[in-house]
C-alpha cells in the first residue's frame, strides 16, 4: 500500500513571527501532516524591482515589487524550526528560492527540497539542488511537458535521480476547469516518475481524485482562518480540513489496494455461495447433469465467517 506524503504548506502564514510558525509545525502534526513546509525568500532575490514596459519598452518600475507582501523565513528561524519540526514528529521543509538559500538548508541537514513552479526554468537552481544527491519534488505550474522534462534532464544531470513531479495549476484559486487532473496519469506515463498534486482548489475534492489517479504526494497551504490577512489565506485549507482530507486519503489508500485484481479476503468463504451449481429439477438436489442452475447460498456458513 502506497503511502502518500501530505505536506501542509505554511508558506508565509506564519505573518513574520516565530511562535506562530511553531503553532502551525504543531498544528499541522496534529492534524495527520507527514511535512511541514515553508517557503526560504526575500521579496529583494525574488522580485524584480524595475521591468521593461511591454508597450512602451521602457523600463519602469516593477508595481510588483512594492505590492509583494509574502512573509519571508529569516535564516535563524531555519534550526529551530527544523527542531520543532522534530519534536512533533514530522519534517521539516523550506523552497529554496535562491542558491544561498540551499545553503542554509545544507547546513540544518534538510532531507529534501521543493522546486516551486516559477524556478522550473531556473536553471542555476536546479544545478545547484541536484547536486545535493537528495530527493526532489518539482512543481510543474503554468508548464508544458517539454520544460518539465528539460527540468528533470537538468537535475539528473547535475546528480539528483529521486524525482517526484507535482501537477499544479498556478492561479490561487484555480477555476475547477483549469485543474487538469487527468494531467497527472500523462506525466507518470510520459516522464516514468512518481506524481502528485500541488493543489490550490477549495476544499480537499481534487486532492482525494488526484490519489485515485496515482499521486503520491498532496501539498495543500494551510491557514489557522482563511479570514487573516495575508496573501495566501484565503485559498489555504483550515485545519479541521486538513485533518479530515488526510483521514479520507488513508481510507483511500487502503482501498486502492495492489491493483491485482484477485478476491478479497472478505470474499473467499463466498465464492461457492455466489457461484451457481446445476441441480436436478425435480429432487432440488445437486446433481452434475442436473438441468437447473442454482446458487447455494450457504448463510450458515457465511454468518459464522466460513
Amino acid at each position: 500500500m502506497t503511502h502518500v506524503d501530505i505536506i501542509a504548506e505554511i508558506g508565509s502564514n506564519h505573518g513574520g513571527d516565530l511562535d506562530t510558525a511553531k503553532r502551525y509545525i504543531e498544528a499541522a502534526a496534529r492534524a495527520g501532516a507527514d511535512v511541514a513546509k515553508f517557503q526560504t525568500l526575500t521579496r529583494e532575490g525574488l522580485i524584480a524591482r524595475f521591468v521593461r514596459d511591454p508597450e512602451s519598452g521602457e523600463v519602469v518600475e516593477n508595481p510588483k515589487y512594492a505590492g509583494f507582501a509574502n512573509a519571508g523565513l529569516p535564516d535563524d528561524w531555519h534550526a529551530p524550526l527544523k527542531a520543532c519540526a522534530e519534536e512533533n514528529g514530522v519534517e521539516f521543509m523550506s523552497t529554496p528560492f535562491s542558491l544561498d538559500a540551499v545553503e542554509l538548508m545544507e547546513d540544518i541537514g534538510v532531507k529534501r527540497y521543493k522546486i516551486a513552479s516559477g524556478d522550473l526554468t531556473f536553471t542555476p537552481l536546479l544545478e545547484r539542488l541536484g547536486r545535493t544527491g537528495k530527493p526532489v519534488l518539482l512543481s510543474t505550474g503554468a508548464s508544458y511537458l517539454d520544460e518539465v522534462e528539460a527540468a528533470l534532464s537538468t537535475l539528473k544531470h547535475a546528480g539528483c535521480h529521486d524525482i517526484t513531479v507535482l501537477h499544479c495549476t498556478a492561479s490561487y484559486p484555480p477555476e475547477w476547469d483549469d485543474l487538469n487532473l487527468s494531467a497527472i496519469t500523462k506525466l507518470k506515463t510520459a516522464l516514468g516518475r512518481p506524481v502528485g498534486l500541488s493543489d490550490h482548489s477549495a476544499g480537499h475534492t481534487a486532492p482525494i481524485a488526484a490519489v485515485a489517479l496515482g499521486a503520491v504526494a498532496i501539498e495543500k497551504h494551510v491557514t489557522f482562518d482563511r479570514g487573516l490577512d495575508g496573501p495566501d489565506h484565503p485559498f489555504a485549507m483550515e485545519f479541521d480540513e486538513l485533518a479530515a482530507m488526510i483521514a479520507n486519503i488513508r481510507i483511500l489508500e487502503r482501498a486502492l489496494g495492489d491493483g491485482e485484481k484477485k478476491p478479497a479476503a472478505s470474499e473467499i468463504n463466498r465464492r461457492r455461495n455466489l457461484r451457481r451449481g446445476r441441480y436436478d429439477a425435480q429432487t432440488g438436489h445437486p446433481s452434475a447433469d442436473g438441468d437447473v442452475w442454482m446458487r447455494p447460498q450457504w448463510e450458515a456458513d457465511e454468518r459464522a465467517g466460513k
